[in-house]
């Protein structure tokens, strides 16, 4: 098939199809990069979170080991 064979009007009305096909596309990465990385930031103060809780049992567990072994 020639190109050179197809309206002018054709090409132009793909073409804003085509603009905006892409405009949307590189919308729709943006964003979810950005929710990606909101996500991720959350997911690691949840660990840090997650962490503090630990540490805190591990204390109370041992606080606790030592009042039944008689307050050593």
């Amino acid at each position: 098939m020639d190109l050179t064979t197809i309206p002018l009007d054709t090409w132009v009305g793909q073409g804003i199809f085509c603009v905006l096909f892409v405009w949307m596309l590189m919308t729709t990465m943006k964003e979810s990069r950005q929710r990606e990385d909101k996500l991720l930031n959350q997911i690691e103060k949840q660990n840090a979170a997650q962490e503090k809780i630990v540490s805190s049992l591990e204390r109370l567990e041992l606080q606790i080991q030592d009042i039944k072994n008689g307050g050593n």
